[in-house]
C-alpha cells in the first residue's frame, strides 16, 4: 500500500502537466511551534520534558482532473517535513503520522532522520460522477454533515477538533456517497464508510429549506450504535442561529464499548456588527462526558480520536470568540472554551496579517489552563505559541 501511495502521487502530479482539464491548487507554509508545560512530562527514556520546539514545512497539492464534464478525479496530497527538539525528546511522536485512520493506509514517513522526518499522505482520492440530479463520489473524501461551526454531533463521518487550527481541509473517509438533488433546495444523501478497524458507518441525510431555515435529519448505523439526529441553520433577527444533536443507541447487547443510550447536542449564535466586529458563542452538552476528569487533552495530540459521539471529555462545554479586522490586512481575534464542571479552559488569541497576493502571516497562541487532571489542565498549565507564513497558489 505504501508503494501504491507513492505511485498514485507521482502519476497524478505528472498528469497535471500533460492532461487537458486538470486544475492544480495548493500552498506552501512554514510554521514554528513552541511549548511550555507547567508540570514536566516524564518520558519513556527516563528524561523529563518541560519545554520544547518544532518546525513544520507543509506543502499541499489539490488536483481536479475533469476527464469528461460529468466525471472528475480529485486528489489531495500533503507533504510535511517536521524537525526540532520535540522529535528528539519524544521519538514515538514520529509514529503518530503513519497511523492512517482510513480503511486504506495512505500515509507514510518517506524519510526519517535524527530529529526530523518527511511524511506524505493522501487525504483526498476519489472519483466524482454526476448525471442529471444524481451525484456519486467513491474513495477517500470529506463527508461533512455538520452544520455548527465548533462542534458537530451530526458529523458521523469526519469529526474534527477546533484546537487543530492548522488543518483547514480536515481529514477524509474511505467512503461511498450518493446524493440525489430532489429539488432546488433539498437533497437526499446516502453514505457508507469503513475505517481502519473495519468498523462501518452507514447513514442517510435529508436536507431541505423551510422559511429561510436549512434543516436536516440524519439516521443510520454509527459503528456499534444506531444514530438519529437533526440540525438547523437560520437567523433570529440579526443573529445567525445554528444547532444540531444526535442520539446514539447500542444496537446489540455485545457492544461492550457502550454504557447505553447517549446524546450530544450543540447550538450557537454569531453576529457581525456594522464595524465588522465578529462575535460568536456556542454551547455543547455531551451525555458521555464526565463532570470530573482524571486525564485531559494534550496540545501534542489535539485530535485525541474525536468522533461524533465523543466531542468533548466534559459533559458541558462553553465556547466564545471575538475577531476584528483592524484594517484590510490585519485581523485580531481571541477564542476560548470553558468546562464549568472542573473550571478548566482553553484560550486562543491570534493575529493574521496579509503580506500581499496569496501571502499571509499568522501568530497564534494556545493556553490550556486548569488543575492537573482536568480536561484542559492535563499537565497543569500548558502554553504554546505558533508563527506561520503561507503562500497559496
Amino acid at each position: 500500500m505504501r508503494k501504491l501511495l507513492l505511485l498514485i502521487s507521482l502519476c497524478f502530479l505528472t498528469l497535471q502537466a500533460k492532461a487537458q482539464g486538470v486544475s492544480l491548487t495548493g500552498y506552501v507554509k512554514d510554521m514554528q511551534g513552541v511549548y511550555y508545560l507547567e508540570n514536566a512530562i516524564h518520558l519513556s527514556n527516563g528524561n523529563s520534558l518541560q519545554w520544547t520546539t518544532y518546525n513544520q514545512l507543509n506543502n499541499r497539492v489539490n488536483i481536479d482532473w475533469e476527464i469528461t464534464e460529468p466525471f472528475h478525479i480529485n486528489v489531495g496530497l500533503r507533504n510535511r517535513i517536521f524537525f526540532g527538539k520535540m522529535l528528539g525528546s519524544i521519538p514515538e511522536y514520529i509514529d503518530l503520522f503513519e497511523k492512517d485512520k482510513g480503511f486504506l493506509d495512505l500515509s507514510i514517513n518517506l524519510i526519517e532522520g535524527n530529529k526530523w522526518f518527511l511524511n506524505s499522505s493522501l487525504d483526498r482520492l476519489y472519483i466524482d460522477y454526476t448525471i442529471g440530479k444524481c451525484q456519486l463520489k467513491a474513495g477517500r473524501q470529506r463527508i461533512n454533515w455538520g452544520i455548527d461551526l465548533i462542534w458537530n454531533p451530526n458529523d458521523l463521518f469526519n469529526a474534527f477538533s477546533y484546537i487543530d487550527f492548522d488543518y483547514q481541509e480536515r481529514s477524509g473517509s474511505d467512503a461511498i456517497l450518493f446524493t440525489w438533488y430532489t429539488s432546488d433546495n433539498s437533497s437526499l444523501d446516502i453514505a457508507c464508510k469503513v475505517d481502519h478497524n473495519k468498523e462501518s458507518t452507514i447513514a442517510a441525510r435529508y436536507l431541505f429549506n423551510i422559511k429561510d431555515y436549512d434543516i436536516q435529519f440524519i439516521a443510520g448505523k454509527y459503528m456499534k450504535d444506531l444514530a438519529a439526529g437533526m440540525g438547523w441553520s437560520g437567523n433570529i433577527g440579526p443573529l445567525s442561529f445554528r444547532g444540531e444533536g444526535t442520539v446514539f443507541t447500542p444496537y446489540n447487547n455485545d457492544n461492550t464499548d457502550s454504557s447505553g443510550t447517549s446524546a450530544a447536542f450543540t447550538f450557537s449564535f454569531d453576529y457581525t456588527t456594522k464595524s465588522s466586529l465578529y462575535l460568536q458563542t456556542a454551547f455543547l452538552f455531551n451525555s458521555g462526558g464526565t463532570r470530573k476528569q482524571t486525564t485531559g487533552i494534550s496540545l501534542l495530540d489535539p485530535d485525541r480520536n474525536l468522533d461524533a459521539k465523543h466531542l468533548s471529555l466534559g459533559k458541558y462545554e462553553i465556547f466564545g470568540q471575538i475577531s476584528y479586522p483592524v484594517n484590510p490586512v490585519l485581523t485580531l481575534g481571541i477564542s476560548g472554551m470553558y468546562n464549568p464542571s472542573d473550571n478548566s479552559c482553553y484560550i486562543g488569541p491570534s493575529l493574521t496579517l496579509s503580506l500581499g497576493d496569496n501571502f499571509d502571516f499568522m501568530l497564534d497562541s494556545q493556553l490550556l489552563i486548569g488543575n492537573e487532571g482536568s480536561e484542559y489542565g492535563t499537565y497543569g498549565k500548558t502554553f504554546a505559541g505558533f508563527g506561520r507564513v503561507k503562500w497559496s497558489f
